[in-house]
């Protein structure tokens, strides 16, 4: 249940608001390098963190939990065919990983 309620929470953040999940308004911004794509995805998180623990406190206790979450689920990748770096969402696979059953 508690695995169901974190999943629907944290689907709900494309949605709640512009400010409520930067990233996902991001996926599709190409970067030059692998250090701009950290550097944006870094101040993206730290624009959510705040947010997150208020509005999901039965998901998140503390704002440490919240960047790791965030850490995991907006990673940096490279894509092959126009060699630019992109944030990936992999927020699915970070509810469904053992860490955060765990955290």
């Amino acid at each position: 249940m508690t695995k169901l309620f974190a999943t629907l929470a944290i689907g709900t953040l494309a949605f709640a608001s512009p400010a409520a999940a930067n990233h996902i308004f991001n996926l599709d911004t190409p970067f030059p390098s692998r250090g701009a794509c950290e550097a944006e995805s870094a101040e993206l998180s730290a624009g959510d963190q705040d947010m997150l623990l208020e509005n999901f406190p039965e998901v998140f206790s503390t704002k440490g939990e919240v960047a790791s979450f965030l850490t995991r689920a907006f990673s940096c990748e490279r894509n092959a065919s126009d060699g630019q770096w992109y944030i990936t969402d992999h927020r699915q696979e970070v509810l469904d990983s053992e860490w955060f059953q765990r955290r």
